[in-house]
């Protein structure tokens, strides 16, 4: 049976208290697309990876009211999912992914972040939600040519910026597995990051999606921090992403350090972000398959600067979606000008 429809108060209500829940259907209702975007490919630089721009016909600029800009701190929120473009239970139940992007235009129509970060997005997945979203946005590409669910089109992660205007952005593979890969044709993890003029100033956003084994993704976080902590060069900044790590994976010191030690995560850290995680090398089944979150490897990292508000991953149980939950927090920034 349906749940019914909750107010827009309400449902903020809910979400202070405990995270994105109560979800009305969701998945199954949400701003259809009413505008195209304008794609704009930018070809890789030697080692580099390609990236991809998308400029809605339907910008929406973010407008703050005069009490937020009169506020000794700013509420940020800040958005991150894995849509499930890239798994083989996702790609043989089409309609999941298409529930997954109905809950990122839900939740930007409801919370109104500032910053979306996408894991395992195609081509046409980055340029949908753009417009539907109404948010400019970039996309990183990890494999030129993802056979799997995007036809063989373009695949990788993206970052939605409704809260910002992009001023510049860095691509760069991450160290990988194999030293024979090729990234022209092979399947590279890569990150990006982008300094965006905001309300707050300017500020550095980041999102990755790291190797799905420990040996891997430990050097890979150690190393998604140091390039955008270099880049942000002592703006504030946001890290999302799938790290495939539990946070006490990342607190092994002898493993990398890798651990954010000056960054929090928005993501409480007893909220499990992946419904079917336990270990990899098993193969555990995924949706469509009900199952109770067993992980926390998703994450939202944010400067220690100013307060946060951590919430609780929001999971699909009735109409489901992603193998991941979708993850959300906010951030109480004060500019240093206030």
């Amino acid at each position: 049976m349906r749940r019914a429809i909750v107010t827009l108060a309400a449902f903020t209500m809910m979400i202070m208290l405990g995270g994105l829940v109560g979800v009305p259907a969701a998945a199954e209702s949400a701003p259809t697309v009413t505008a195209g975007s304008t794609l704009r490919i930018t070809e890789a630089a030697d080692g580099k990876p390609m990236i991809l721009e998308a400029t809605p016909d339907n910008v929406q600029p973010m407008r703050l009211s005069a009490a937020s800009r009169a506020a000794a701190s700013l509420n940020i929120p800040i958005h991150h999912y894995n849509i499930c473009a890239g798994n083989n239970t996702c790609v043989e139940n089409s309609v999941l992914k298409d529930r997954a992007k109905n809950l990122v235009a839900f939740f930007k129509a409801t919370d109104d972040p500032w910053f979306i970060s996408l894991n395992e997005v195609c081509r046409k997945d980055f340029a949908d939600l753009s417009a539907r979203t109404g948010s400019a946005g970039t996309m990183v590409v990890s494999l030129r040519q993802n056979k799997n669910d995007c036809g063989g089109d373009l695949f990788g992660s993206a970052i939605l910026h409704p809260g910002g205007v992009k001023l510049d952005g860095i691509a760069e593979f991450l160290p990988s597995r194999d030293d024979e890969l090729d990234c022209t044709t092979d399947e590279c993890r890569a990150m990006l990051c982008l300094k965006l003029q905001t309300y707050a100033g300017v500020m550095t956003v980041c999102t990755t999606h790291l190797e799905n084994e420990s040996e891997w993704a430990m050097p890979q976080a150690a190393e998604y921090l140091w390039i955008a902590t270099a880049y942000a060069a002592g703006q504030p900044k946001v890290l999302a992403g799938d790290f495939n790590l539990t946070p006490e994976q990342l607190r092994d010191p002898d493993a990398a350090p890798a651990f954010y030690t000056g960054m929090r995560d928005l993501v409480i850290e007893s909220s499990e972000t992946m419904p079917t995680w336990t270990d990899h090398d098993d193969d555990p089944a995924t949706w469509p398959v009900p199952a109770t979150p067993r992980g926390h490897i998703d994450y939202i990292w944010v400067d220690r600067r100013g307060g946060s508000i951590a919430k609780a991953a929001y999971c699909e149980n009735e109409a489901l979606a992603s193998d991941h939950c979708y993850t959300s927090g906010s951030w109480l920034y004060t500019p240093p000008s206030k």
